[in-house]
């Protein structure tokens, strides 16, 4: 933080700077211009920034002048996004200070949802053309490296109306030193046959390392994988490399371990059979939000929207799928009344350009935010409509709409408050609600709570899946993030990663909307608290999500290879009466493959498996913990 002594020397240099350079302005342009005095940053960087604007042709008289809007934040994307601007202590982060070249008086005004936007404007005299007008901004920067363009405005007096100022420099953000190595391969593999791994280099704020030059060596569980010797990363990687053909010859759970030295870590374990496997394991993140999710429009008027109104869906995608390495992913932006009908088609549009079958797959959602309850609208198609909670305002409705509408559609329960009267649960709609977030950043450390609460939503009162499956809802589970910084799908892998959440499992043949929507359908999924943790449950060779009848106990077959050491894999059984855990493998190590058969089978029951990894303390310097969990779906089995 700087002293009051050391930032005003530098303000005065700064504008004298600034009002010591000719403006090219006088007579060839007519139109308001403004230069920025950095157009490269690094994210979550401490900066001096000089905005100078010259009117051009125009003459700023009492009342107007010029307002501009920075990324501010609130609640858990705060630390992501720029210093609050404050013209209280100039020895503080935020301080704006605003200054004219000529003899007009000027004041400085702050407002804005977030507090945002800088307005300076002429309180006496006059900004005659030629003179120009500088506002000083000293704080911390956005720590996201997405490209900028502020919104500048202007208007020659009180009583006029604000305009656009045409051309406005876009600032280049770059990120800082790599702070995090993860690894990628796919779930599920068969012996000999060839993949890819992906190796990926993360600043501490979650941006891809673009500028790592590293060298990193590779190691595998199997000893019979050829691995390259070591690799040096090049500015064409920009931070990630991909590493094709590997195979692995052995079968049973392998992954490859990755250094450079410093940084270390070790791939998502790959479950390799000796035959083609009917279902793989593929990850993803059903719920993010990108402002509007039509290339940053402006929404709500000046200070933006709810925390995703800085953010581009086009740059959303990109980072889930060649950043996080998932599978398949939707934006799901509120439902809020400037997501109208012209913003959902640009949505349906961006999602559409980045489905790729067999390699990346998107839906087209929404999320519909009724006070309480608030549910994840899924299409499978394009062409379909948004039904707001402005006009639809309860779910009742909602599926009314839906059924009208007749196209293939899930409602995923978005659970946030754990309050008695949280309602969600109390109508049963097992045809929409295929799906629910049993985890996601409303139970993560960083919104309003002290800690990390991966069990909020599975155990609990009326808002929890224990209730609502035990009350009629066969619902399957699955994690998203609910992101509102442009990192769908980002884990809490170091301490400034601060908007986390957890990743959907989906079951399927392939990759593609046809197989992984059947896998909604059918409640094939998992969820993880954001690690890939490997989990396959099935019954009798039913997989998780099935519902079937027997006369006979039935067998349970469990298979998990984790991110950290398995404190627990549990199978629970809900017999009618209460929820009991049945059998519990504590491997000290991070796999864990059991079969178990329930002799106590009398009746309609269902089951699900709960995996707790060790505590972990090194992702963070608090001295609470995290704690690693996957949940699958439950197996509905019916006495016949």
């Amino acid at each position: 933080m700087r002293t009051r002594q050391r930032l005003e020397p530098l303000i005065t240099c700064l504008f004298a700077a600034a009002f010591l350079i000719p403006s090219p302005l006088l007579a060839q342009e007519t139109e308001p211009q403004i230069r920025i005095s950095q157009s490269r940053m690094t994210v979550g960087s401490f900066q001096n920034i000089l905005f100078e604007i010259d009117p051009g042709s125009a003459r700023i008289n009492t009342g107007g002048g010029f307002r501009l809007e920075l990324p501010v934040s609130y609640l858990e994307t705060e630390p992501y996004f720029w210093d609050r601007p404050q013209t209280d202590l100039p020895e503080a982060r935020g301080y704006v200070e605003v200054r004219s070249s000529g003899g007009a008086t000027l004041q400085t005004k702050l407002y804005g949802r977030r507090g945002g936007i800088i307005e300076a404007f002429v309180e006496e005299g006059a900004l005659q053309p030629g003179e120009r007008l500088s506002i000083l901004y000293a704080g911390v920067v956005q720590s996201l490296d997405w490209p900028l363009k502020l919104r500048v405005e202007w208007r020659s007096a009180a009583n006029e109306p604000w305009q656009r100022v045409g051309h406005v420099p876009e600032i280049v953000f770059l990120p800082q030193e790599p702070a995090t190595l993860t690894a990628v391969a796919p779930a599920d593999l068969q012996k000999d046959v060839p993949f890819d791994l992906a190796v990926v280099l993360l600043d501490k704020f979650g941006n891809r390392a673009s500028r790592y030059r590293g060298t990193i060596t590779l190691t595998a569980t199997d000893s019979l994988t050829q691995l390259p010797g070591s690799y040096t990363f090049t500015q064409q990687d920009s931070g990630v490399h991909i590493f094709r053909g590997l195979a692995y010859h052995t079968p049973g759970f392998q992954r490859i371990d990755v250094s450079d030295g410093t940084l270390k870590t070790q791939s998502n374990y790959s479950l390799v059979s000796t035959y083609p496997l009917p279902l793989k394991r593929f990850f993803g993140d059903t719920h993010f939000h990108t402002g509007t999710g039509a290339d940053n429009l402006k929404t709500n008027g000046p200070g933006g929207d709810h925390r995703g109104n800085y953010t581009r869906a086009n740059l959303a995608y990109k980072y889930v799928r060649d950043v996080i390495r998932l599978d398949f992913a939707s934006s799901s932006e509120h439902d809020i009344p400037q997501f109208d009908e012209t913003v959902w088609q640009k949505s349906q549009t961006i999602s559409n350009d980045f489905y790729q079958p067999g390699k990346f797959t998107t839906f087209f959602a929404y999320e519909w935010t009724a006070p309480i309850g608030h549910h994840v609208v899924s299409y499978k198609d394009t062409g379909n409509a948004i039904f707001s909670r402005h006009q639809y305002d309860s779910l009742l409705q909602l599926w009314q709409k839906l059924d009208e509408q007749g196209a293939p559609a899930v409602t995923i329960p978005h659970v946030t408050w754990p309050t008695p009267d949280h309602g969600i649960w109390k109508a049963v709609n097992n045809r929409y609600r295929k799906i629910g977030e049993i985890y996601s950043l409303w139970n993560n450390r960083f919104l309003l709570q002290p800690a990390d609460d991966p069990q909020r939503f599975e155990l609990g009162g009326d808002w929890s899946y224990q209730h609502a499956w035990a009350n009629g809802h066969k619902i399957g589970v699955i994690g998203s993030s609910d992101n509102h910084t442009g990192h769908p799908g980002a884990n809490n892998y170091t301490a400034y990663t601060q908007h986390t959440g957890g990743l959907a499992v989906a079951l399927a043949p392939q990759n593609n909307r046809e197989n992984i929507w059947a896998a909604y359908q059918q409640r094939r999924t998992y969820a993880t608290t954001g690690m890939r943790i490997y989990l396959d449950f099935s019954s009798d060779g039913h997989p998780m999500g099935a519902e079937y009848s027997t006369n006979t106990a039935p067998h349970f077959a469990v298979n998990v290879a984790g991110t950290n050491t398995i404190e627990t894999v549990e199978i629970i059984k809900y017999d009618g009466q209460s929820y009991n855990t049945i059998y519990t493998d504590t491997p000290g190590s991070e796999i864990s493959v059991f079969e178990f058969t329930d002799e106590a089978f009398s009746g309609d029951s269902f089951y699900y498996v709960r995996v707790k990894q060790v505590d972990e303390y090194w992702r963070s310097p608090w001295s609470y913990t995290t704690r690693e969990m996957a949940w699958s779906s439950p197996i509905w089995i019916n006495l016949a």
